[in-house]
């Protein structure tokens, strides 16, 4: 296998964080006009390399070597990326480092002997567009219904079927195909290369991280409904302040979670109340809740003690509260066997480095349900920061896993039989 040079990193992460939309940091949702050049860039870089680009119906790309042909004849390979979406204001690395790692890796694996080695970029992962996330590895493992297209939408009403008509229109996605949506690889180890996007490795001086499970979620959509009122003839001792309920219950989710003791999380990303005025007392108010934990059953805990607590307050204060419950994700074990060997790697290679949980969700943990092998590694955040423009990780680090995560993709393509 061909070393892999510091620039062939950093270079490309630079040219690929040129590919946002207005404002600080990157901001690249799933189909938009940046995530379209982003995609045909990494597509052309791809293919000026000698990889073949393939893109899927769902805009899904595959970074592989010609000989190894997609369909339902194509052999079992080991897929290595992450995903190409980023939140709205994030950072550089957040899944683009993955990405650029499985365009490197996959091109160094050319020629070699064992599993054929496809880099993967995944559509979409951070639902900062289509509510849910995780939709670029559901539909790359054939794990999408046809009726999701029509039932799926954003912010502005479009749907995920008429998103994808205009992705095809600018060359960034495939024909859609007649249900059931079959994959076009079947991996058969499945690897992520990522930004610990927490503070840990840093504060303990460490290169990189054997990821050995993931933390499950579970979301919320909230609507209290208080009573609208004139702010300033409402006596305090009269009001059904919707909104200084939902403060309340905001700190009643932070209370929960630190009781539950790390590495339970809970959060309150969004609210929004209304009228929204000077001189009305708030009528209603809507939050969405998000509950993390690393085991099912602290998971079940967590969510029953939060909204307990809101079912509390709304009592309380004489509000009404409706729970609407969202797609989540079960806590996932990855695999053991590849993280044995990842850590046996890692010594050999004189790496500083620990197992960790990982507590944000990853692509990675829908091939670990669907039943693939799967592996993540992270290198260290300076800062712990992530979903910021600030977002940063030193180049040292950023090199070093990638050059660890072809050394690890080579020993298991080597030694997995066909």
């Amino acid at each position: 296998m061909p070393a892999i040079a510091a620039h062939d990193v950093t270079d490309r992460l630079a040219e690929l964080a040129r590919f946002t939309g207005r404002g600080a940091g990157v901001t690249r949702l799933v189909y938009d006009e940046a995530w379209c050049a982003a995609h045909r860039w990494l597509a052309s870089e791809a293919r000026a390399m000698g990889l073949a680009a393939t893109a899927d119906w769902a805009g899904n790309l595959y970074l592989h070597d010609p000989a190894v042909k997609p369909g339902h004849a194509a052999p079992p390979v080991l897929m290595v990326g992450s995903h190409l979406d980023s939140v709205k204001h994030g950072g550089r690395l957040d899944g683009a480092y993955g990405t650029i790692a499985g365009l490197l890796v996959a091109h160094a694996s050319r020629g070699m002997a064992g599993l054929p080695v496809v880099g993967f970029v995944s559509s979409e992962e951070e639902g900062s567009r289509f509510h849910g996330g995780m939709m670029g590895a559901r539909s790359m493992l054939g794990m999408v219904d046809e009726r999701e297209l029509d039932t799926v939408a954003d912010r502005e009403g479009i749907t995920w079927r008429d998103a994808l008509e205009d992705a095809r229109a600018r060359g960034c996605a495939a024909a859609l195909p007649r249900a059931p949506f079959a994959p076009l690889f079947r991996p058969a180890i499945e690897l992520e290369l990522h930004i610990e996007q927490g503070p840990v490795l840093e504060a303990e001086g460490l290169a990189l991280a054997i990821v050995d499970r993931i933390a499950g979620y579970r979301h919320w959509t909230a609507w209290i409904e208080g009573e609208a009122r004139h702010a300033g003839t409402t006596p305090m001792r009269l009001r059904h302040d919707a909104l200084a309920a939902a403060g309340e219950m905001i700190l009643a989710a932070e209370h929960a979670a630190g009781e539950a003791g790390e590495p339970a999380v809970a959060t309150v990303g969004f609210a929004r109340p209304s009228p929204g005025l000077f001189n009305v007392v708030p009528g209603t108010c809507e939050l969405w809740l998000e509950c993390r934990h690393v085991r099912g059953d602290d998971l079940e805990a967590l969510a029953d003690a939060v909204t307990r607590r809101w079912r509390e307050v709304a009592q309380r204060r004489g509000v009404r509260l409706g729970l609407e419950e969202g797609p989540g994700q079960p806590p996932t074990a990855l695999s053991a066997a590849l993280a044995d060997a990842a850590t046996d790697l890692a010594r050999e290679m004189r790496l500083a480095h620990r197992r960790m949980a990982s507590g944000a969700g990853h692509d990675t943990m829908v091939f670990a349900q669907a039943g693939v092998p799967t592996l993540m590694a992270f290198v260290p955040s300076r800062a712990g920061v992530s979903h910021s423009p600030d977002e940063a990780t030193d180049d040292d680090h950023l090199v070093t896993g990638v050059q660890f995560l072809a050394a690890l993709t080579r020993r298991l393509a080597e030694h997995t039989p066909r």
